[in-house]
């Protein structure tokens, strides 16, 4: 019995492998061989770096380095200690990311087998992880990956601690108490409540997980584990809450975090923003997240996937809820609430083995009926009457599935996994696409040449300018990563002695005139317009057919007032002189195609 067992312990654990390794299999190949043109990337890079330099959790991107009070630290924690051990290359960083949603796949596989057959926990692994939310989780350097581990490995070892009993005889309510008592604190119980802290110290997200591990405890009646769970968790948290500050709570209550001067949102304006972001998710963002669908496909999928998983939660929860059935809400409540601009495919990523397992219990469940009601019909259509009546058939088991869920199950997967499929084959051309270009010009060189200048242009002011310069930018924290050098996102306003203003209280001493986009024409250029006289070209580079990219000093007011240069009249154009000095050479072609964080090579 003892060796049976073991190795039934060892073929669960070779398919939660294998299930990881079928995503590394499919993420690998097609991953995207750059970094991701967003700042969030280059400030958990940032963050690493400042903690593994001993400067602390500190914005070292920003003038004077202020502490860092919006990311938890256990990501970019995790990033310092390969920083510590030699890492330096992009491409390592990014493995740890496969790595990571690899790890969370497996996890996936072992919860969905707490719950479920082997074959239909296998089925729930492999969509997910061949699903397009987890594959491009897995090719950036953002904190999504490990998120998903620690929730799946959190909601598998909680249900691993003590099996769902049924619910007693008579129990109507939902919060009625199982008959659960463990006076101890099991190990997988442990390891399951310290991953739910993990996933809050990932992401602040992870708050509905604490909370539903706390609920579940609660109707368990599991005083002492909650007590121990309660304590530590207030331990750990309230530092950082105190540090924090509510940063992401003032977010969370604007009308829009990238527009704050809107003001804050009301009840109608949370009321819309629930509505939206429902719609959102259920027709756009969880479609195109577990099978790359866009349009009407998208929206029948989602709408399909939504009835039914809301069919097996509800099941779920009449038969006794365990920790999964009570984070769902929870989560998916959270990012309702949300500010819409805040919506997409990677925050739906914890939703997506949830939804799958409990829509496809509802399809089996539906499935099993009507088998049994075609056979009842049939059976009684040619029954025979024996000795002592017609016979009758006995009832199926309760608990049991009385047809093999085959027959519905499969083609539903196949409809899911098709478009994932053709969604994957396309991220696998891209990938063959790009890498040429990225070995060639750098890890953004797919992006287009007004996002390359912005990489070179910050790699010459790391040789031309001194240590600890401020320069205002578009991009502030990825022009830190490539130049070593603080910088701020210009102020968008059309004013132009704001701009000025900003620069003088905070120091910033050069600012990034480029072609990202267009607010350097509507935010930059009436300042320089209005005193010309403030600033001088630094340096100037031009990788494309349109206007340069230019480094302009920002040079102290004129003593005298009445000596500063107005505007220029209308239809002159815009002619700022040289700064004094030799013009820096553009970053050469090896320094632009480094595969290493040119952070981490500057002292």
């Amino acid at each position: 019995m003892g060796a049976g067992k073991g190795r039934g312990r060892w073929g669960v654990a070779g398919l939660a492998g294998a299930a990881a390794a079928i995503h590394l299999i499919f993420a690998i190949p097609s991953a995207d061989p750059g970094i991701h043109s967003g700042g969030d990337n280059a400030a958990y890079l940032s963050l690493a770096n400042a903690l593994a330099q001993g400067d602390g959790y500190a914005e070292a991107w920003h003038p004077g380095a202020p502490p860092h009070t919006k990311y938890p630290p256990l990501y970019p924690g995790l990033l310092a200690l390969l920083i510590l051990a030699g890492v330096r290359s992009w491409a390592a960083f990014k493995l740890l990311s496969a790595a990571l949603a690899a790890l969370a796949a497996g996890f996936c596989f072992l919860w969905a087998r707490r719950r479920t057959g082997t074959a239909g926990a296998a089925t729930v692994a492999l969509l997910f992880a061949i699903s397009p939310a987890l594959l491009d989780s897995s090719q950036w350097i953002l904190s999504e990956p490990l998120f998903a581990a620690c929730t799946f490995g959190c909601l598998w070892l909680l249900a691993t601690s003590a099996p769902n009993p049924p619910r007693p005889p008579g129990a109507a309510s939902l919060l009625a108490p199982w008959p659960v008592r463990i006076p101890s604190l099991p190990l997988p119980l442990a390891i399951g409540l310290l991953l739910a802290v993990a996933a809050y110290f990932t992401r602040s997200a992870g708050l509905p997980l604490v909370a539903a591990a706390a609920l579940w405890l609660v109707l368990a009646r599991r005083w002492r584990p909650l007590l121990l769970f309660a304590v530590f968790f207030a331990l750990v948290a309230l530092p950082w809450q105190l540090r924090s500050g509510g940063d992401y709570i003032s977010e969370f209550r604007l009308v829009n975090p990238y527009a704050p001067d809107l003001g804050l949102a009301g009840p109608a304006d949370f009321a819309a923003r629930i509505a939206a972001n429902l719609v959102g998710y259920v027709f756009e963002h969880i479609p195109r997240a577990v099978a790359g669908l866009d349009g009407f496909a998208a929206a029948i999928l989602g709408a399909a996937l939504a009835i039914a998983a809301l069919a097996g939660w509800v099941r779920a929860v009449r038969s006794g809820p365990g920790p999964t059935e009570i984070f769902l809400p929870l989560y998916a409540g959270l990012i309702l609430l949300w500010p819409e601009v805040w919506s997409g495919e990677r925050f739906a990523l914890p939703l997506l083995p949830p939804l799958l397992f409990h829509a496809g219990d509802a399809l089996v469940r539906a499935g099993g009926a009507l088998v049994r009601s075609g056979g009842a019909s049939v059976r009684t259509a040619s029954a025979r009457p024996g000795p002592r009546g017609p016979r009758k058939t006995p009832a199926p088991s309760g608990g049991r599935w009385p047809a093999r869920p085959a027959w519905i199950v499969v083609p539903a997967a196949i409809l899911i996994a098709a478009p994932a499929l053709g969604q994957w084959k396309k991220r696998l051309d891209w990938a063959s696409r790009c890498r040429p270009q990225v070995l060639a010009q750098g890890p953004l060189g797919c992006y287009g040449p007004n996002v390359i200048e912005m990489q070179a242009i910050a790699l010459a002011a790391r040789d031309l300018l001194p240590e600890g310069s401020a320069v205002f930018s578009r991009k502030p924290r990825l022009f830190h990563i490539f130049s070593a050098l603080p910088s701020v996102t210009y102020p968008f306003t059309t004013d132009p002695e704001r701009l000025l203003e900003q620069a003088d209280s905070l120091g910033i001493g050069h600012l990034v005139f480029g072609n990202w986009d267009s607010t350097g024409q509507r935010y930059l250029a009436p300042a320089i317009l209005a005193h010309p006289d403030r600033f001088c070209a630094a340096a100037s580079l031009r990788l494309s057919g349109g206007r340069p990219v230019t480094l302009l000093a920002i040079l102290p007011p004129a003593p005298d007032d009445s000596m500063r240069t107005r505007s220029p009249p209308a239809g002159e154009g815009l002619r700022l002189p040289r700064c004094p000095g030799p013009a820096p050479p553009p970053p050469s072609a090896s320094a632009l195609a480094s595969p290493h964080l040119p952070i981490l090579a500057r002292p």
